[in-house]
């Protein structure tokens, strides 16, 4: 099957609807990036051509089979890599302006049993897992034993690591420089936050925070009220000349069956986070938010668009995330990032070919970048990646 060109996106349609589309929030036209551009629904030539990492063992099996790349085994550890990203010739999004909401002091560090293959370590989070060692093919995700929040008292200690008045959270003057330079020059200028739900899970653990809902409601109310303050504080910190165009969330908050809090509890304890922080932003021109939620997380799309977040990804076909289905939901003011299945990958060939075909509706209605539904994992060969990138790359019009 020869997969032709998608038409160039002009969306007139979204375009008439566009301040409702990013709450009233003006979009900067004069930006050049197609990242920005295609999620504004303005004019660009195509999507940008970008995917989303690659598991360790993938890495390793495509330098057996011929990846023609030299890396160090420190290299292939690394999910996102850009030397690999660059290699196959992936674009870069926007400049990011950093964002110092980090733990300081950290844990120290700590192997508390060795066990063959691997550890049980306290990691410098606090958090007690059980971890592969990083060379081991066989490794997963880490098996948590204890994590540092249990308990209001747990929680009065860790803020402590978190204060509002810590001096490493000014960002110097000159590392402003580089961003004035990339606003000037139409690119795109985003900030990288954790979301809610999993900053909470990164200190209490997926079980502690489901109990806690229930059973420390104020402890919840004020992790959230906090971390709203901090990320808060860092944007009104900025340079008055900094804008902010994209603001990205790591939040996975979801699994197959879908999210794992009600819409009804996300709007009682979380969504007060975010309207904080998206009205923060806005005010320095956001006009677009993605999160990076895996899972199916449907039922909580809604609160997420009525704060601002309005791009979905990466969309997991696997756990019944079905775009197109979104997209008539919710309507054009809901954007999309990723939704490629990745077993279509695992054949090759023609299965690419249909997966491509599935998606097209979607690109051509606009307000979409495709890739794969999430890191590219150990099944798929080296030659089929390359294949599915030779197709994708025609079917947006790279070529």
């Amino acid at each position: 099957m020869y997969l032709l060109p998608v038409p160039a996106y002009s969306i007139i349609v979204a375009r008439k609807i566009y301040g409702e589309l990013v709450r009233g929030c003006a979009v900067r036209t004069e930006i050049k990036d197609r990242y920005y551009r295609t999620y504004t629904y303005q004019d660009v030539d195509r999507v940008p051509d970008i995917e989303f990492g690659y598991w360790p063992q993938t890495v390793r099996r495509w330098l057996k089979e011929g990846l023609p790349l030299e890396l160090t085994p420190e290299e292939t550890e690394d999910m996102f890599s850009r030397k690999l990203d660059n290699y196959f010739g992936f674009e870069h999004e926007g400049r990011g302006i950093p964002i110092l909401t980090h733990m300081n002091p950290d844990f120290e560090e700590e192997i508390i049993e060795r066990k063959g293959a691997s550890v049980i370590m306290r990691g410098r989070d606090g958090v007690i897992a059980e971890r592969f060692l990083n060379d081991v093919d066989e490794s997963s995700i880490p098996h948590f034993i204890k994590f540092p929040v249990e308990t209001p008292d747990d929680w009065l200690e860790i803020k402590q690591r978190y204060r509002l008045d810590d001096p490493i959270r000014k960002v110097p003057d000159d590392r402003f420089e580089k961003i004035r330079q990339s606003q000037v020059s139409g690119q795109a200028i985003r900030i990288n936050l954790v979301g809610f739900y999993g900053q909470l899970r990164n200190w209490m653990g997926m079980v502690n925070l489901s109990l806690a809902f229930y059973d420390y409601p104020d402890m919840i109310h004020d992790m959230v009220n906090y971390w709203a303050e901090l990320i808060t504080r860092q944007i009104e910190n900025l340079p008055p000349d900094i804008v902010i165009d994209v603001v990205d969330w790591w939040e996975d908050m979801a699994g197959k069956n879908g999210p794992l809090v009600s819409p009804k509890t996300f709007r009682q304890f979380l969504q007060p986070g975010y309207h904080r922080v998206m009205t923060e932003a806005r005010k320095r021109g956001c006009a677009i938010s993605m999160v990076d939620c895996d899972g199916n997380p449907h039922d909580i799309v809604q609160n997420w668009l009525e704060e601002g977040v309005n791009i979905m990804f990466p969309l997991e076909i696997g756990a019944g995330v079905d775009a197109l289905a979104w997209r008539k939901e919710f309507g054009m003011g809901l954007r999309f990032r990723g939704g490629i299945a990745k077993k279509a990958l695992v054949d090759g060939g023609g299965a690419i070919d249909r997966e491509l075909e599935r998606i097209r509706p979607l690109l051509e209605q606009g307000g979409y970048i495709p890739h794969l539904d999430h890191l590219v994992p150990p099944d798929i060969p080296y030659s089929h990646y390359c294949e599915y990138l030779e197709k994708k790359r025609k079917l947006i019009g790279k070529y």
